[in-house]
């Protein structure tokens, strides 16, 4: 027998959350070696290969390209991208992501580098502030939702 939700869930991770304005561009995923994935809704920056990108790494000074969508057709839905593979990034927009800690809306969205999740935690020696990020909602952890990506100049870096 078919059994349905009551609710579906108001957002996906790596997903656009509405059809306002938004940019993207397609980079291809350059990883030392093939297990290493790129979770969906990621921060990302250029690779070392032309038109490529890898994730963010470093603290501070790393050019930001933007957050990766998640590709509902790859057949590794939900674990990210693999080497080798065209990754959809958001150069603004609003898209859906994972957050750990209680989040609050309009608060600045930062990225931890050691669990590889969204945060509204401080500036530390793992948590990074993404050039231009904020979240749009108040969220409960752990959770989804949505963090406008507002992309004006494209010579911003990572600052921690």
């Amino acid at each position: 027998m078919l059994q349905f939700k009551d609710r579906l869930a108001p957002f996906a991770v790596g997903r656009r959350i509405d059809s306002e304005e938004w940019n993207a561009i397609t980079r291809t995923y350059e990883a030392a070696d093939g297990t290493v994935r790129l979770p969906f809704g990621s921060p990302v920056k250029a690779g070392t290969v032309k038109h490529s990108c890898v994730p963010t790494t470093a603290t501070s000074s790393e050019n930001f390209l933007g957050i990766t969508e998640a590709m509902p057709n790859l057949p590794r839905l939900g674990d990210g991208y693999a080497r080798y593979d065209n990754v959809p990034i958001l150069e603004w927009g609003v898209i859906a992501v994972a957050v750990t800690g209680n989040v609050t809306a309009g608060a600045i969205a930062r990225w931890d580098n050691t669990n590889k999740i969204w945060t509204a935690a401080a500036q530390s020696v793992s948590v990074v502030t993404i050039p231009g990020c904020t979240f749009e909602e108040t969220a409960t952890a752990p959770g989804i939702t949505p963090v406008r990506l507002r992309r004006p100049n494209p010579a911003l870096t990572i600052s921690g």
